[in-house]
């Protein structure tokens, strides 16, 4: 069986480092996620490294920052997937929000390169919000409780 990646979200990592599963209460989760970055498993944009430095999030980046290889710049397909996201789903891009966030990035890459987005954000019905916009596109879509049970990760 093809192993997959995963092209992760901003508040799928916000949410994990300080709201549901805290480095120094979940270690083996973040050891885990580390194996798939040095697997080359675990990717995202580079905008979710720039949301994650912008964001109350100054732990979080240092964990990122030496994962960099990580994060992918966009290139050519995924900014027309993005063209195309922003133009289509207004909603996910709505006034109020950076004009360059990466949510339309994330599903973008997640579509060009055949990857699973992973995000902490509900609404699979919502066209405002990435669950909602990926099951449109037909990009498959999970948390992070989904993504322990697919890689059959056992955190105990």
């Amino acid at each position: 069986m093809t192993k997959k990646t995963y092209c992760i979200d901003t508040s799928a990592l916000i949410a994990a480092w300080y709201e549901r599963y805290k480095p120094n209460r979940f270690p083996k989760l973040w050891e885990q996620l580390d194996q798939l970055v040095t697997d080359g498993r675990l990717v995202s944009s580079t905008l979710v490294l720039r949301e994650c430095n912008k964001q109350r999030s100054e732990e979080l980046h240092g964990w990122l920052k030496p994962r960099e290889t990580m994060f992918i710049t966009p290139d050519e397909a995924v900014q027309q997937q993005v063209d195309h996201i922003v133009n289509t789903y207004t909603a996910l891009v709505s006034a109020g929000k950076e004009k360059f966030q990466a949510d339309p990035f994330v599903i973008a890459l997640a579509k060009v390169s055949g990857y699973t987005v992973i995000t902490e954000e509900a609404g699979v019905g919502s066209l405002g919000k990435i669950p909602g916009v990926c099951n449109a596109m037909k990009v498959e879509c999970i948390n992070l409780m989904q993504l322990i049970d697919e890689e059959d990760w056992v955190l105990g």
